[in-house]
């Protein structure tokens, strides 16, 4: 990511301007990973204040939260000091994280970074994640011009994860906040 980009971040997190923040973990989130059984260890890319971090914690997980902004973290820390935070760049994470998780869950990271760095977070997505290792994903498709958040389209998600990881599923969701009701698509992807 580049450096105006992180300080936009950390600027947003000192104004305490976060309107993305739902206060809690998504409802479809929490729904669908409530059916699932622990498997290991898992990251949240742009965890923020790490309610979806706390979520998988809560369900067993191994949970890593990473963020690009020390103010995120320093109010996911105080909130919750069970997940390991790490301060760090989801485009450009720790050689050592290859292949070390079995779960990466997305929830406002990939609408957040600028359309030019799709692809080179698909990319980390597919290298962070074992063999067998899945890819969870909220996505905010919608059609608004400029961002954050940009929009996607559930076409434009088949194809920028597509190449290196299998599609099990891509659907509306179903259990959306209000204000995003209709514009959230829910993905899971499978790293062979």
């Amino acid at each position: 990511m580049q450096s105006e980009d992180v300080a936009a971040w950390r600027q947003r997190w000192q104004e305490s301007n976060t309107p993305w923040n739902l206060g809690r973990a998504a409802p479809e989130l929490v729904t669908v990973l409530g059916a699932w059984r622990p498997a290991g260890r898992a990251l949240v890319p742009g965890c923020g204040h790490g309610h979806e971090a706390s979520l998988l914690q809560d369900l067993g997980w191994n949970t890593v939260g990473l963020d690009v902004a020390p103010e995120a973290l320093a109010a996911a820390r105080q909130r919750d000091p069970r997940p390991q935070w790490h301060c760090g760049d989801v485009l450009n994470p720790p050689s050592i994280w290859q292949g070390s998780f079995d779960l990466v869950l997305e929830h406002t990271c990939f609408c957040a970074l600028p359309p030019r760095c799709r692809q080179t977070y698909a990319q980390a997505v597919t290298t962070l994640l074992q063999s067998g290792g899945h890819f969870l994903g909220l996505f905010w498709c919608h059609s608004r011009p400029d961002g954050p958040p940009f929009g996607s389209t559930p076409q434009e998600l088949k194809t920028c994860f597509g190449s290196g990881l299998r599609l099990i599923t891509l659907q509306q969701a179903r259990h959306s906040v209000q204000d995003r009701c209709g514009e959230e698509w829910l993905g899971q992807w499978q790293k062979p």
